[in-house]
């Protein structure tokens, strides 16, 4: 039987097959194992496999009705066929359990900004950010939503902020070397973007921003 610790330190590596094997062995031990159910939902929605991820997952929700991060998983799959309606249902339903989940409150932003509803949006991913200041991807999130709005300074502050948190995401510095173009400063937007590039040589994005630059 492999422990609860060794199998979200596979899932948090991204080792999904290794993490699988895990959990394989843990339902051997126990076929009620919660946790196994958890992550290896977890790790067939990261291999595209939503038909399993989706069984694993609403199996861990039977065994254990409490945990919020596995409704919200079950939304993220419905998310991911975009079925908003389906997944909204299951971000609430995380929502109830723990009012105070951000990664839940994150994605209902998302879908707002998705749906074009951007002051809904900007409501619900700040709360998300304030609930977890130090998790990067809020403040990314936040930045696509000033944009969209106009605010670049805002926009600015919280692509640098997440980039402070998360140094290396080459989405991040993309993202910055946008916003400096869009405030006149191709100095900045160059090495900006020409640093996303360094992280993450082949993303067709960055390429087209860097011929836009210059």
């Amino acid at each position: 039987m492999t422990d609860l610790a060794t199998i979200q330190e596979l899932s948090a590596a991204g080792r999904h097959q290794e993490c699988l094997q895990a959990c394989q062995n843990s339902l051997q031990a126990n076929p009620e194992e919660t946790y196994a159910y958890k992550y290896a939902g977890k790790s067939l929605f990261a291999l595209g496999q939503l038909e399993k991820a989706q069984q694993c997952l609403v199996k861990a929700h039977q065994l254990d009705g409490s945990d919020a991060e596995t409704v919200k998983d079950i939304g993220n799959i419905f998310n991911a066929i975009q079925n908003h309606q389906e997944a909204e249902k299951y971000y609430n339903f995380a929502i109830k359990i723990n009012p105070n989940y951000a990664p839940a409150i994150n994605n209902l932003g998302l879908i707002a900004k998705q749906q074009g509803d951007l002051q809904v949006a900007k409501q619900l991913v700040e709360r998300a950010r304030d609930l977890d200041p130090t998790f990067a991807p809020f403040h990314l999130n936040l930045c696509g939503i000033y944009k969209d709005l106009g605010n670049l300074d805002q926009a600015l502050a919280s692509t640098l902020k997440s980039l402070e948190l998360k140094p290396d995401n080459p989405d991040a510095h993309m993202n910055l070397g946008g916003i400096y173009k869009d405030l006149g400063n191709l100095d900045l937007a160059l090495t900006s973007t020409l640093k996303s590039l360094e992280l993450k040589p082949d993303n067709p994005d960055a390429h087209m921003n860097l011929g836009g630059i210059y």
